[in-house]
């Protein structure tokens, strides 16, 4: 009979690319999961993943266990919901991971929350990339990732149950002295002549961004290409670039007189999730995160909403 753990650090192998990781995703030293791994291939009488450069990739023969093997691991982890859900006590150890513009907005709320009613949850959070995150709640590294749709997760839809959060509106930030600065809303049309500035590190709306400016008819004319966000602020109050960030990330901004935060059209967004295992939401400590996650985004979403900003 195959061996549970084993399946599930052959799953973990799939995910996080290398041995030296899986190792310290399960606290277990290198050749003790190397050990596991040669013992499953002797159980299984084929090989199941190949070197390759620095990591490792699963044989084909590997690739279909772990598809199979997650059949059993979600059957598992739903059993071991049910069990804690039949218990009925929201308690134990609860593993959160998001990126720095909601790890800033809603997790220190929903812990909040969570530390006043349920007073026995033993709360955890990493800050992580969503792309960090997702493979962190693939191998069970944490419970909940909040990641965007910045980055593909097709791969990992068998092994993770996704659930919307909130969808992230666009805007313009410029400075307060900027000649756009008292409008009510700004087309992308309107930014043609403009200097830009835009963080290089967020590929994703990057594109974006130029894709939009395209379709406007230009390219925009970038002179500031920055790291992180805070730099990118920094060049646009000197009233010498504007730049176009989601509005969670700018609750800060929007409180500075310095800016300017403009709504932008045509509209653009970002979509944010929460991602868990397959069954975990059943779990009273997994449901109560939800739960005050629920009861936090609104909030926040009448207060960030840009859309009908009257805001110069």
């Amino acid at each position: 009979m195959l061996n549970l753990s084993r399946l599930h650090l052959l799953s973990e192998l799939a995910v996080l690319g290398t041995i030296a990781k899986v190792a310290e995703a399960v606290n277990l030293t290198r050749p003790a999961v190397s050990q596991q791994l040669a013992i499953l291939e002797q159980e299984t009488g084929t090989v199941l993943f190949e070197r390759s450069g620095r990591g490792v990739q699963l044989t084909l023969a590997g690739e279909s266990l772990v598809a199979r093997a997650g059949k059993v691991l979600d059957l598992v982890s739903e059993i071991e919901s049910d069990l804690a859900s039949a218990k009925g006590s929201v308690a134990g150890e609860v593993r959160v991971s998001a990126f720095g513009s909601v790890a800033t907005t809603f997790i220190p709320a929903v812990f909040e929350s969570l530390i006043r009613e349920y007073p026995q949850l033993d709360l955890r959070f990493e800050e992580l990339e969503p792309g960090e995150s997702l493979k962190a709640a693939a191998a069970k590294q944490v419970d909940l990732a909040l990641v965007d749709d910045s980055i593909s997760a097709e791969a990992l839809w068998s092994m993770l149950y996704f659930r919307p959060v909130y969808e992230d509106h666009f805007a313009v930030v410029m400075a307060a002295s900027h000649r756009l600065a008292g409008a009510s809303s700004i087309s992308v049309t309107d930014l043609k002549a403009e200097n830009w500035a835009i963080n290089r590190n967020a590929q994703t709306y990057k594109t974006q961004i130029v894709n939009a400016c395209h379709e406007a008819g230009f390219t925009p004319r970038v002179v500031a290409s920055c790291r992180n966000m805070a730099a990118t602020l920094e060049m646009v109050r000197t009233g010498y670039v504007i730049t176009v960030l989601p509005a969670l990330a700018l609750r800060a901004v929007a409180a500075d007189a310095a800016f300017s935060v403009i709504p932008v059209h045509p509209l653009m967004m970002r979509r944010i999730f929460v991602a868990m295992a397959q069954g975990t939401f059943r779990r009273p400590a997994i449901a109560a995160v939800l739960k005050a996650l629920d009861g936090v985004v609104p909030r926040f979403a009448e207060k960030l909403d840009i859309r009908s900003s009257d805001r110069a």
